[in-house]
C-alpha cells in the first residue's frame, strides 16, 4: 500500500509504498474512501510535530477516515469484514499509525462507527473530529431555547457544525463571517445574524447585537487575550467554550461562568449520532473540494492559504469550509 509518511526527523512526510498491514488482535484493517485535513495534520506533515511529540517512526499522517473494514483481529467484536464505517486514531504517544494511508490500520486506538447508507464517503470522511469538537463544544455551554449563543470561528469546519447543532437546540446563534458569501453560508446554517468579524471592535458589534451579554460563547479562534474581550460578554451565570485551550476557568468562574477548554473526543457514540444527523439531512457536512490521497501536498496548501486568509485556526476540515482527501476521485 501507499501512505502518507514520516521516515525521518526534520523531514516532511513522503508519498511511499509501505508493508500491507494486519491487524492486532484488538484492531483492524480499513480500505481506505476518504479522510480529511486537520490543522494537526498539517503541523504534522511538514514535519513539525517530531520535536513536539513521541514519534514512533515511520509514522503515518492523518487522524479522520471513512471507508470499508477489510480485516479484523480476533478480539475486535465491534465491526466485521465488509462493514462501511466512519472513524478516527486517537493521538496516542508516540504517534505512529495515521489515517492518510490506502489501508488504515489501529488497534484500540481506531475509533469506530457504522456509515448509514445514505451519507456519502467525502461527507463521512469530513465529520469526526471537526464534528465530534462542535458537539463537545455545544454540550459544554449547553444552549437551551432560546439562549443567545455566540460562535466565533462560525465558518470553519468546527464552527459550521456548532452553528446547526446550537441551532437544532433552539439556540438564537449569532455567528461571525465575513460580509458577502460567508454570511450568507452561516444565516444558510441556522445563525439568525451574521457578525463582520472583520470590524476593529468585534465585541463591541457583538454586544450591540447582544447588550445584555450572551448565554454562551463558543470560540475556534482566539488565543490569549482576544479570547479574554468576547468572554467579557458572556452574561454573570453563562457558559463559554474555546477549542484552542485560551480560558482562563478559575478567573471566569468568579464570575460564575461555567468555562470550558475543549478537546475534541470523537466516539463511537457520538460519531454514530452525528453521522445519523448527516444521512437524515438534519446536519450539513460542508465540503468545498476534494483531492486525490496523492495529492495531499495540494489539500494541505489549499488549507493554509484559505484558514490563514481567513484567520481560522481551527479550521477542522481546512479552507473557510472543508477540505477532504479521497482514495479516489
Amino acid at each position: 500500500m501507499r501512505a502518507v509518511t514520516l521516515t525521518t526527523e526534520g523531514q516532511p512526510a513522503a508519498f511511499i509504498d509501505q508493508p500491507d498491514p494486519q491487524p492486532p488482535a484488538d484492531g483492524a484493517v480499513i480500505e481506505l474512501k476518504a479522510s480529511s485535513v486537520n490543522g494537526f495534520d498539517v503541523f504534522q506533515v511538514g514535519g513539525g510535530l517530531i520535536g513536539m511529540m513521541p514519534h514512533d517512526l515511520p509514522t503515518i499522517v492523518g487522524r479522520d477516515l471513512a471507508g470499508v473494514v477489510r480485516a479484523v483481529g480476533v478480539d475486535r467484536t465491534d465491526v466485521a469484514v465488509g462493514d462501511e464505517v466512519l472513524g478516527f486514531i486517537t493521538g496516542d504517544v508516540p504517534l505512529h499509525d495515521g489515517t492518510w494511508a490506502e489501508l488504515v490500520v489501529g488497534g484500540a486506538n481506531l475509533i469506530l462507527a457504522p456509515k448509514p447508507a445514505g451519507l456519502d464517503w467525502a461527507a463521512a470522511g469530513a465529520i469526526p473530529l471537526a464534528g465530534a469538537t462542535a458537539l463537545d463544544s455545544v454540550d459544554a455551554i449547553d444552549p437551551k431555547p432560546g439562549d443567545t449563543v455566540l460562535i466565533v470561528g462560525a465558518t470553519g469546519g468546527v464552527g459550521s457544525f456548532a452553528v446547526q447543532l446550537a441551532a437544532a437546540r433552539g439556540a438564537r446563534v449569532l455567528a461571525s463571517a465575513r460580509p458577502g458569501e460567508e454570511m450568507d453560508f452561516v444565516l444558510g446554517l441556522g445563525a439568525v445574524e451574521a457578525i463582520d468579524y472583520t470590524v476593529p471592535d468585534l465585541a463591541e458589534a457583538i454586544r450591540r447585537l447582544a447588550p445584555d451579554g450572551v448565554a454562551g460563547l463558543i470560540d475556534t479562534v482566539n488565543r490569549g487575550e482576544a479570547f479574554a474581550p468576547l468572554a467579557a460578554l458572556v452574561r454573570d451565570g453563562g457558559r463559554a467554550a474555546t477549542t484552542l485551550g485560551a480560558a482562563d476557568e478559575a478567573a471566569l468562574a468568579e464570575r460564575g461562568i461555567v468555562a470550558t477548554n475543549v478537546r475534541g473526543t470523537p466516539t463511537t457514540e457520538k460519531l454514530t449520532s452525528l453521522a445519523g444527523l448527516a444521512a437524515a439531512g438534519t446536519l450539513r457536512v460542508p465540503i468545498q473540494a476534494t483531492f486525490a490521497l496523492a495529492d495531499y501536498g495540494k489539500a494541505v496548501v489549499a488549507f493554509t492559504r484559505s484558514s490563514t486568509k481567513l484567520v481560522l485556526q481551527s479550521c477542522t476540515l481546512g479552507c473557510f469550509r472543508s477540505v477532504s482527501i479521497m482514495k479516489r476521485l
